[in-house]
């Protein structure tokens, strides 16, 4: 018998017909991701959730003990979970015989093209997935790395069609949208979402026309995210806020650079860094900037900050500012959610001038653009929006009208659902009621190798 969480009958478990394939979930950095299947389940759709790491994260978004699915955790460590992981690759062998074998193979070669213990980890998760495949009629992957990695693993093993989700880093570190492996993944999916017109030109010179791509910007809660109440005549703080992972391409040094110049203008501001790195040595190097520049005064690292807590930071701030750059390996942001976020409650943003940030972005109309890691530049569009009340007001009053027109998350993810849709066969009208499932834990049968969180 397939291991199923406990509390849940064979009847709910088939209902549950598009598995998920994450990399972490739920993650504090990925609202995207929640806001998607939170908004999939709203709407009818049941998921089933393979996580390939389990969460480890202090600090959570309260919304996602929202999300209905059942979240299984597939095994990361062999010598955690030796018998479990040996038992699903057996009962998959002796099921899919020579497709096990060809898809063993495959996952081989690409080891020996880069970390062959990763592709083999990567194998025996699909295999650990295949055995949860009960009442699931596709796969759909977020980012075209580890996660389509295991998916396509699984499609190679059992036949099941499979989509991807691309993001960013996935698409243009280290030029993966020229990487073959790569390639292969994305041709074979049944159809690909892509987050901006710039990712999906990109995957189109790389593909070809064949290829099923599909734009579907990730949207964002607009009631969540409502117009923030300024009392007439109040004043706001000079704020600057900022957020995100503490990463290069989000250009928090180049931010920190810009404050020192107000400070040298004589500007008073204060400005605040909500986020944490994915290493430990991150938040450091920019402490230490912080210091080395004598800006202990002004500028505040918060580290992670739940969405809850977001909120209260967006009604505080005088201006928003993200001077995303290209990092030398090529990684770059695409469409941040908390530029949709600032804009959507109306606080005037400053921005870097790259081609994605532009299709949410028009200078001078809803935010300001700067050239990617110019100092200067962003600190006089800083001191710029800091002094004029007026100037701030009327890109506030453009800003929402913008994420409303292209970045509500009911109408964009209805879309994504008309495909799953499609995808199993079943008309785009159908609506299905999501049953909530019981408690965590799973039946005899696959050795405890799949184990099933609950966010």
């Amino acid at each position: 018998m397939k291991g199923r969480p406990c509390g849940q009958s064979a009847r709910d478990a088939e209902s549950a017909r598009v598995g998920y394939v994450l990399k972490m979930f739920p993650r504090i950095s990925e609202t995207f991701i929640l806001n998607e299947v939170l908004e999939l389940e709203r709407q009818g759709l049941p998921l089933r959730i393979f996580s390939l790491k389990r969460p480890a994260e202090s600090v959570a978004h309260a919304q996602a003990k929202e999300v209905r699915a059942v979240s299984s955790c597939l095994p990361e460590r062999a010598l955690r979970e030796p018998l479990g992981i040996v038992r699903a690759q057996a009962r998959v062998c002796r099921r899919y015989g020579r497709a096990y074998t060809r898809a063993l193979r495959h996952q081989i070669r690409v080891g020996r093209g880069g970390d062959l213990k990763l592709s083999v980890r990567r194998f025996w998760q699909a295999c650990c997935l295949v055995t949860e495949l009960d009442g699931i009629s596709h796969l759909h992957a977020h980012y075209v790395t580890d996660p389509a990695e295991v998916t396509f693993a699984a499609h190679l093993i059992t036949g099941i069609p499979y989509s991807i989700s691309t993001h960013a880093k996935d698409l243009f570190q280290d030029d993966r949208l020229n990487n073959p492996t790569i390639q292969e993944r994305l041709r074979r999916a049944q159809f690909i979402v892509a987050n901006s017109q710039f990712s999906a030109e990109g995957l189109r010179r790389s593909l070809g026309d064949r290829a099923q791509i599909h734009t579907i910007y990730n949207g964002i809660d607009l009631e969540v995210f409502s117009p923030r109440q300024i009392p007439q005549g109040g004043t706001l703080e000079p704020l600057i806020l900022s957020a995100g992972r503490l990463v290069q391409k989000k250009g928090f040094a180049i931010l920190i650079r810009a404050c020192r110049r107000l400070k040298d203008r004589g500007v008073a501001f204060k400005c605040e860094i909500a986020g944490k790195g994915l290493l430990p040595t991150e938040m450091p190097v920019l402490v230490a900037l912080v210091k080395t520049l004598g800006l202990e005064a002004e500028v505040r690292l918060l580290g992670a900050v739940a969405q809850q807590e977001m909120l209260a930071h967006y009604q505080r701030a005088c201006v928003f500012a993200l001077p995303c750059v290209v990092a030398p390996d090529g990684d770059r942001d695409i469409l941040p959610n908390v530029l949709k976020e600032a804009m959507a409650m109306g606080v005037p943003i400053v921005t870097s001038r790259l081609e994605a940030i532009e299709e949410l972005v028009e200078h001078g109309r809803n935010g300001l653009l700067t050239t990617p890691g110019d100092v200067e530049a962003l600190a006089s569009s800083l001191e710029l929006l800091l002094k004029d009340a007026a100037l701030c007001q009327q890109l506030a009053s453009r800003s929402r009208q913008r994420v409303q027109e292209r970045f509500d998350m009911r109408t964009n993810f209805a879309e994504l659902r008309k495909l799953h849709l499609r995808l199993m066969g079943l008309s785009v009208e159908r609506t299905t009621p999501v049953v909530p499932v019981g408690p965590s834990g799973h039946e005899a049968g696959t050795a405890g190798v799949v184990r099933s969180v609950h966010a």
